[in-house]
């Protein structure tokens, strides 16, 4: 299932993996529908792609919240929870990141529009932050494509794996932001 805060670019990675056109209107309450999608992830086994609509939180009384909490209530279903940031502005996402990473679910971050956050001076280091959330962060592009086959593999790979522990500094601070 993809997640993210409204205008991250959680439908450009959902046309990405599923070879869709999809569109979407960027007004609240406007996008209260989900997408389904397939696509392959390594030659051999085929996914179902889920693409619900943006949120801000989980917790939320909205349309769009409920949407997010009866999906992921169905943990059996939803498989790997892949959480859509916007490299140019963190700080706004990692709220809904930190509300996923609180579910019994795998998570996998995608930190797109890399190339905004760059053209503004700015530099994530995926690494650092793949530690502090314990979970895989795939630098993306998703416009373009760009860090694509790096996201079937980590989707696969949360698949396959028993979540790891989530570190103990959580959560995130403006001074842990500062090093990433």
């Amino acid at each position: 299932v993809l997640v993210g805060n409204p205008n991250t670019g959680k439908t450009t990675v959902f046309n990405s993996l599923c070879g869709a056109r999809a569109k979407t209107s960027n007004f609240p309450g406007t996008t209260t529908a989900t997408r389904t999608g397939r696509t392959e992830l390594d030659g051999n086994a085929t996914i179902e792609v889920l693409d619900i609509p943006g949120i801000y939180e989980l917790h939320l009384d909205s349309a769009e919240s409920r949407i997010a909490r009866e999906v992921l209530q169905r943990r059996d279903e939803t498989g790997v929870a892949v959480v859509i940031v916007d490299a140019s502005n963190l700080t706004r996402s990692l709220v809904l990141v930190g509300q996923m990473l609180a579910h019994d679910v795998p998570v996998v971050v995608v930190l797109n529009m890399v190339d905004i956050a760059q053209r503004r001076g700015l530099t994530v280091n995926p690494a650092i932050l793949e530690r502090r959330l314990g979970v895989r962060v795939i630098p993306m592009v998703a416009r373009r494509a760009e860090g694509l086959e790096p996201l079937k593999r980590a989707i696969a790979t949360a698949l396959t794996s028993p979540r790891s522990a989530r570190p103990a500094d959580l959560p995130l601070d403006a001074d842990a932001l500062d090093q990433l």
